[in-house]
Order: C-alpha cells, then sequence, then structure tokens
C-alpha cells in the first residue's frame, strides 16, 4: 500500500507540473504574439521619433548657421561696404552720368548732425579712381542647396585682378548682389567666367552655386 500511495502521489505531483508548464507555455505563446502584433508599431514609433530628431537637428542647424554666417561678413575690411536705409553711399561710390558732386555733397552735409560731418572725410576714394575709368555692375550669386559663404564670395571677387572695389547689395544668406567696380581692361562677363572657372575650387563639391553678371548697377 505504501508503495501505490507513494506512485499516485508522484503521478498527481507530475500531472499537476505538466499542467503548469502547460500553462506558461501558453501565456508565453500569447505573449509572443502580442510582442508581433507590438513590433510595426514599434518601428512606426521610432520612425517618427527619427523624424522628429532630424527636423529638429535641420532646424537647429539652420538657426546656427543664420547666426553664424553674418558675423563672417562683418569682419573690419575697406572693399565690403554694407549699404543702409538711413545713411546715405557716398557720392564716389555711385558714378553716374547725371551725379553732380556739389550738389550730392551738400545734400549729405545738409541731413547728418554737426557730429556726424566729420564721416564724409573717412569714405576714401576708390582705388585708382584718379587714373583710370571704372566700370560698375552687379553680381549676384546664389547658392543650393547649403547657405553662401560670404566670406569666400567677396574674396574670390577681390582677387580679381581688375576688380577695385566691391560692395554688398544684398544678402539672405543663399542669395547675395554685389556691386563690383572694375577697370576698362576687363568685361562684366571676364569676371563672371573668371569666378565660375574657380567654383569647384571655392564651394563645397554638393553646393551648386549660380553666378551672374548684370550690366545696370542701378
Amino acid at each position: 500500500m505504501p508503495s501505490n500511495d507513494l506512485t499516485i502521489d508522484l503521478e498527481r505531483e507530475l500531472t499537476h507540473a505538466l499542467d503548469e508548464l502547460h500553462d506558461a507555455l501558453q501565456r508565453a505563446s500569447q505573449a509572443t504574439s502580442n510582442l508581433k502584433v507590438l513590433v510595426p508599431r514599434l518601428a512606426a514609433t521610432g520612425a517618427l521619433f527619427d523624424e522628429i530628431e532630424a527636423l529638429v537637428h535641420a532646424g537647429r542647424h539652420q538657426i546656427g548657421a543664420a547666426g553664424e554666417e553674418r558675423p563672417q561678413w562683418s569682419y573690419p575690411r575697406p572693399t565690403l561696404v554694407v549699404p543702409s536705409a538711413s545713411t546715405p553711399r557716398p557720392p564716389v561710390l555711385q558714378p553716374s552720368a547725371s551725379f553732380t558732386t556739389p550738389a550730392a555733397t551738400g545734400d549729405i552735409e545738409d541731413s547728418w548732425s554737426p557730429v556726424l560731418e566729420p564721416a564724409p572725410e573717412a569714405a576714401a576714394p576708390l582705388p585708382g579712381a584718379s587714373d583710370e575709368a571704372l566700370h560698375c555692375f552687379r553680381l549676384e550669386f546664389e547658392s543650393l542647396p547649403g547657405p553662401l559663404d560670404l566670406r569666400t564670395v567677396d574674396d574670390a571677387v577681390s582677387e580679381h585682378p581688375e576688380v577695385r572695389d566691391v560692395a554688398l547689395l544684398d544678402y539672405d544668406g543663399r542669395r547675395a548682389t554685389l556691386k563690383v567696380w572694375i577697370t576698362g581692361a576687363a568685361t562684366p562677363a571676364d569676371v563672371q567666367d573668371a569666378l565660375k572657372d574657380r567654383a569647384s575650387t571655392l564651394f563645397a563639391p554638393d553646393q551648386d552655386v549660380t553666378i551672374v553678371a548684370l550690366e545696370d548697377a542701378a
């Protein structure tokens, strides 16, 4: 009898253990099915977070680029002149057939306060203006897809042997318009072609920069 009781107890315990194992396997199978359902949703959520992170990074990069690019052309160089709406441009930088120096000088002196009267004296004449006739034209740059480095543009234009002065008319980060004075030994097309030939060495390989010379300097 004791042997039979022991056998019955062992069978009962074994059956109970098998039942628990079966239940555990069923729960594991159900959990696996639930995970399989969640995997696509987790992947979509991860892709969404990646996209959000990329947008945030791009926004920060654009804000940083806008904040870093503008100070780059604010270095002390006498060639790059930034026009101001409240300050008239010195007449020597605006050659025109209808321009009269005495009248323009009088207008500037009348419109400025006595404290600012010495300012026109600080505007030196264009290099070589007394020795040679200069031709003025506009030079436009546009960069895609990245921002346009104004320091690189100014250096490249100023290094041309026939360029005598450069003035900034407009700049928005990707586009810049410069006013350029050259000698009679070159034409606007010559300056444009020379810059185009150097574009591959001046700008990044993935940066497409268009350069257009316009005859009207208005």
